[in-house]
């Protein structure tokens, strides 16, 4: 929940801001409105001490935080470089990370861009949280230099008096079709001002539209506006439980549930399951024949700071509550779920996935394997400010969100408060809304196809001399899964082969727990996402290249190659009770279509050191490296029907420079094919390195400039930099070298 204070402290002397207060005071009154929970305060109370020490570090630095805290995001920004400047990170080695996060949430994304690639510079430990958070950052600079936005959409700023220039928040439709949403506000007396400070505290309201705009909203009364901080509602399936967050005056945030009576709720009394930790958000979804509730949680079990959990609902009890499966939760906060059964897509908030500054919304599709990779619908449901509490209704495409950005009802600075917003799919897409989550198409397909070649290349392995063995046919009509099968159940005589030699064993266990069965779960992995994709009408094609032990001629290896690749194909037309199959053979009513490129070759490609004696069994059949050998290879997906883009030169050597000395290449990207090439983005491996992109659309024969900036600043000696293109088209990413030798 938002909280956003006026201390009685901070009322008494904001009229003496022009007078002659001392240096300690301001001082004092900030650490004191920071302790009360008023950051807005505590950062006018520190502008005042700044006046009298305007290069004061600390001070600037408590200011920063302030300023960050109460969403001030320009002047957060611009004091956190200053101490960064001074500081160069040994005071106050976060300055530089808040400071990227301030520009982006400012929507200054050059800048921004500048700070994470500084950041990474001096942070090179890949497993911590800023470096992490840093590389998503990169990625979120690039959707919001690349501009776009949905026009299958647009959002829409509810009016007064649902918003106000108080905090709302997390709205939602109840069963009563009315309006839902959380708000911080007081009573106020004539001038305006809230009557009692110590009254003034979050709880539910409600309205109605009516013609003409909407009802006063009105407070949901005891006892469910109880004592403390009270929000987020949701409702039991059928009804019979308000589930909401209960905030007391002193402790910890937990889910409660109110049971409906005649009279109105009963109530509220805390659920059994969620055990200690604060957990709040709720919502409730069907999901197959279960009940689930989905909630937000700092409990142990999940990554890191605020995660989604998910749990089974009976009523006031919840079971096998655990942190949602699958590629959701990071190490920074996700929360605000909101899961859409039609669409099966579930809706958060995450302030550590790439977005484009503070918190987004992300959708991520539940498939046949769980949960896939968040995509985020880019602009106007999300902008540089935080955007949060995203709710859906598939049968009308209407869903809410919350946000600060530019356009809130404020009276300290343009993004201080969260306000409801509402955003509508316009009719021509409402109807395809149940079949596929509500997000920009082209923003999905390409995550689809960006998970997909991640997941490559896809190795399948295979028994010696499988399947068909001893023979030269090029075909076969088994499929992978019957190689598999009976390839894992001869695992005891790979073991036996090693006699007493342990380590053996143990290597050839190891090889296939995770490399025989890692290959399996992943190819399934891999056709689901496959799968959505051809059901989107795209035409995909698949290099599969063969490999096998040397124990037979090149040609014979060959065929037996054909036979391991065509064993795939026809898993893909089984699987999912033979749903790819009309698209292998060209029969699908959407025109989507996979076509699968055989590249098969034999012993010349095979490892070094692999026996090829036909007695040495262990050597040439049982050990590891043979085992290695023997597999397929998914290599690349493509994607036919999209448009071809080609570099005219793709390394440059810069020669001998001098310590400092810059360049700038000029790369040229070339379309030769019939569709638009769309530059999605570009990414750098350090800051030295650097892309500028003018125009992003290169249409049919035509061509583009980008312009590859090398700051000169790398140790001396032989050196290698690359800067990657991200495209829409084939292939889905180019890169640029640029390669020399700096003196001492």
């Amino acid at each position: 929940m938002t909280t956003r204070l006026l201390p009685a402290l901070w009322l008494l002397t904001a009229a003496y801001s022009s007078s002659g207060q001392s240096f300690d005071q301001w001082v004092a009154w900030g650490d004191a409105a920071m302790a009360d929970g008023d950051h807005y305060g505590a950062s006018r109370f520190y502008a005042g001490a700044l006046d009298l020490q305007p290069g004061k570090m600390d001070l600037q630095w408590s200011c920063a935080e302030a300023c960050r805290l109460s969403h001030q995001y320009e002047k957060a920004a611009d004091l956190y470089e200053k101490v960064e400047h001074k500081d160069h990170r040994r005071t106050y080695p976060d300055a530089l990370f808040h400071l990227a996060e301030m520009r982006m949430s400012n929507g200054e994304y050059r800048e921004a861009e500048k700070a994470w690639r500084e950041l990474l510079r001096k942070n090179e430990d890949p497993t911590s949280f800023q470096h992490q958070r840093a590389q998503q950052g990169l990625k979120g600079c690039a959707m919001g230099l690349a501009g776009r936005t949905s026009d299958s959409l647009f959002v829409e700023h509810l009016p007064d008096p649902v918003n106000t220039y108080d905090s709302e928040f997390g709205g939602r439709y109840g069963p009563d079709s009315l309006l839902y949403l959380s708000s911080l506000r007081g009573e106020l007396d004539r001038d305006g001002v809230v009557q009692d400070t110590a009254e003034y505290h979050v709880a539910i309201f409600r309205s109605r539209e009516q013609a003409g705009g909407w009802a006063e909203a009105e407070a949901l009364p005891d006892p469910v506006n109880g004592s403390g901080n009270n929000a987020n509602v949701a409702w039991s399936l059928d009804g019979r439980f308000l589930y909401f967050t209960h905030c007391p005056p002193d402790g910890t945030c937990h889910i409660v549930a109110s049971e409906r009576t005649a009279d109105g709720y009963g109530p509220p009394q805390e659920l059994e399951g969620l055990g200690t930790g604060h957990s709040t958000q709720p919502m409730v979804a069907r999901m197959g024949n279960e009940e689930l509730l989905f909630f937000a949680s700092t409990r142990s079990g999940g990554p890191g700071g605020m995660d989604l959990w998910v749990g089974k609902l009976k009523g006031t009890d919840v079971q096998f509550a655990r942190p949602v499966e699958g590629p959701l939760n990071t190490p920074g906060n996700e929360s605000c779920p909101f899961y859409d059964s039609p669409t099966q897509t579930l809706f958060f908030s995450s302030d550590f996935h790439a977005g484009l500054g503070g918190y987004d919304i992300f959708t991520s599709h539940h498939g046949p394997l769980g949960f896939e990779s968040p995509v985020n619908p880019g602009a106007p449901i999300n902008g540089p400010a935080n955007d949060l509490y995203p709710a859906f209704d598939a049968s009308t495409g209407t869903g809410l969100l919350t946000s600060n950005r530019v356009g809130s009802l404020a009276k300290k600075g343009e993004t201080c408060c969260n306000d409801l917003y509402r955003w509508q799919l316009k009719q021509e897409e409402v109807a395809v809304v149940g079949e596929k989550p509500a997000v920009d198409t082209t923003t999905i397909s390409y995550r689809r196809l960006t998970s997909l070649r991640e997941k490559l290349p896809l190795r399948l392995y295979f028994h010696n001399d499988e399947p068909g063995p001893r023979s030269w046919d090029t075909t076969t009509t088994q499929d992978y899964a019957q190689t598999y099968r009976a390839y894992t159940a001869l695992l005891p005589d790979y073991r036996a082969a090693f006699g007493e030699n342990n380590a053996g064993r143990g290597a050839i266990e190891a090889f296939f727990r995770d490399r025989v069965d890692h290959g399996f779960a992943q190819l399934n992995d891999f056709i689901a996402l496959l799968h959505q994709a051809l059901d989107e009408g795209q035409k995909v094609e698949l290099v599969v290249r063969g490999f096998a032990s040397p124990l037979a001629k090149s040609d014979y290896n060959r065929n037996l190659s054909l036979r391991r690749i065509q064993s795939m194909i026809n898993y893909l037309a089984r699987v999912e009770s033979g749903a790819l199959k009309p698209y292998l053979d060209g029969s699908a009513a959407n025109g989507g279509r996979l076509t699968v490129v055989k590249a098969p070759f034999g012993e010349d490609r095979s490892a070094a050191g692999v026996s090829d004696v036909l007695e040495d069994l262990q050597n040439s059949v049982y050990s590891v490296a043979a085992a290695s050998e023997r597999r397929i290879e998914i290599e690349q997906v493509l994607v036919t029907d999209a448009g071809v883009v080609e570099a005219d030169a793709q390394a440059v050597d810069l020669g001998v420079l001098a310590p400092g000395q810059e360049r700038t290449v000029p790369f040229t990207l070339r379309n030769t094919g019939d569709r638009p090439v769309t530059l999605l983005g570009t990414e750098s491996e350090c800051g030295c390195t650097t892309a500028e992109l003018g125009d992003t659309t290169i249409p049919p024969g035509g061509s583009l400039t980008v312009d590859v900036h090398f700051n000169g600043r790398v140790p001396a000696g032989r050196f290698t930099r690359s800067v990657t293109v991200r495209t829409d088209s084939e292939p889905g990413s180019i890169t640029f070298t640029i390669f020399g030798t700096m003196t001492e």
